[in-house]
């Protein structure tokens, strides 16, 4: 009985996996030709999580599609609530440049450390990088400096934030040299 219980939920698992596929390859083929295919298909999707991420990121305005913040905001809003995590990066993306949310630099950091702590490397770079230009104690800069170095290690070694994750880190590093020699 419990064998059929995971086989059956791996077989949920690699179904749900293989409409993600079907949904991201779906997107961005017929994008640029046919938005309003594209819109409906993806609604009708909803509430897979990758459905609603997608939805949400066309509404900020990508690939040419209607800007609608009030959207973009829902969208992610349900995708983040399903801890996909590029939801939760674009969410903390919302409170850090204050496009979608009310400008919140410690609710940026909240939300792109939610997502740096599922995996995700741009979310741990950002968390990394405001800890490090608004950390004043010792404590934060070392919580800068896990960030930064778990973004080196999960971005492409040939990513522009890998480089700078390795970089910064030395900067924290630093700082915290600094700090110690001022106490």
């Amino acid at each position: 009985m419990i064998l059929k219980l995971i086989l059956f939920l791996l077989f949920i698992s690699n179904i749900a996996q293989a409409n993600n596929q079907f949904i991201n390859y779906y997107v961005f083929k017929w994008i640029d030709e046919q938005p309003d295919v594209v819109e409906s298909y993806l609604l009708k999707s909803i509430p897979n999580a990758e459905a609603a991420y997608i939805l949400g990121t066309l509404y900020l305005g990508e690939y040419n599609f209607p800007k609608d913040l009030k959207k973009a905001n829902y969208y992610l809003t349900m995708s983040a609530a399903q801890n996909n995590p590029a939801a939760i990066y674009s969410i903390g993306d919302g409170y850090y440049c204050g496009d979608i949310r009310e400008k919140n630099l410690q609710k940026a950091l909240e939300y792109y450390e939610k997502a740096a702590k599922l995996g995700y490397g741009p979310a741990q770079f950002n968390a990394g990088i405001i800890l490090l230009n608004t950390g004043k104690s010792e404590m934060e800069l070392k919580r800068a400096i896990f960030w930064l170095d778990k973004a080196s290690k999960n971005l492409d070694d040939l990513n522009s934030m890998t480089i700078s994750a390795k970089k910064y880190k030395l900067d924290a590093k630093n700082k915290i040299l600094k700090l110690k020699k001022t106490n």
